[in-house]
């Protein structure tokens, strides 16, 4: 389909690279990096989907099919492409910050993408939408109506590029994420309720108007 062929295309996948995949499905973008790239690992874990991409798959040398959860999945990639589960999405980008890798293009939903791409001041921008736009380049690059799909979802999605830029560690975002719940407060009064670090406090007085909002 065309929705596979913009994916293909801005993967960029050349014969020097290692893809992965989650959800292999029924092999079909598979198939095709396969034919692109030096080696493809790819996750399934329907058993029956499974089934039927390693019996499609099976003449593929450079091919690594695993029935697991991808993202239990701990190798090494230079590119990641999928049409994930729109479900798995959060997931997805808290995983994707741990990863060293050189481009993500992704299929998600429409939605979820503009959270991600949110600006200050909107509502839609969350703590989320902080560590996705510190931790990586996101450029949306197309959007795809629901028939592009079989059987076509109720919502639009997004084919989205990601490029890695920063990491944080997990409780750096465990605590941006605390800082979220309290979004429309002051700084000054969350950083009361949550610390008495002096040097925190010190640091904030001298760098940053605590009068501000969080989401600010």
């Amino acid at each position: 389909s065309l929705m596979i062929k913009k994916l293909l295309e801005y993967s960029s996948v050349t014969e020097d690279d290692c893809v992965y995949e989650i959800g292999t499905g029924k092999g079909e973008i598979t198939q095709k990096l396969c034919q692109k790239a030096k080696f493809v690992t790819s996750s399934e874990l329907d058993k029956s989907l499974y089934n039927i991409s390693h019996n499609k798959l099976s003449s593929y040398n450079n091919l690594d099919l695993l029935h697991m959860d991808g993202f239990q999945y701990t190798g090494k990639f230079d590119v990641f492409v999928s049409s994930l589960p729109y479900s798995e999405s959060r997931r997805f980008i808290y995983w994707l910050i741990n990863q060293q890798f050189k481009r993500a293009v992704v299929i998600l939903q429409k939605e979820f993408i503009d959270k991600l791409l949110s600006i200050i001041n909107l509502s839609s921008y969350r703590s989320i939408s902080v560590v996705s736009q510190y931790c990586f380049n996101i450029t949306s690059i197309e959007i795809i109506p629901p028939s592009n799909f079989h059987p076509p979802p109720k919502v639009y999605s997004t084919l989205a590029l990601i490029q890695p830029k920063n990491t944080l560690t997990k409780s750096e975002i465990l605590m941006i994420k605390k800082l979220f719940s309290f979004r429309r407060k002051q700084l000054g009064s969350v950083l009361n309720r949550l610390t008495n670090n002096e040097d925190v406090i010190n640091y904030c007085n001298n760098n940053i108007d605590l009068s501000k909002r969080i989401h600010e």
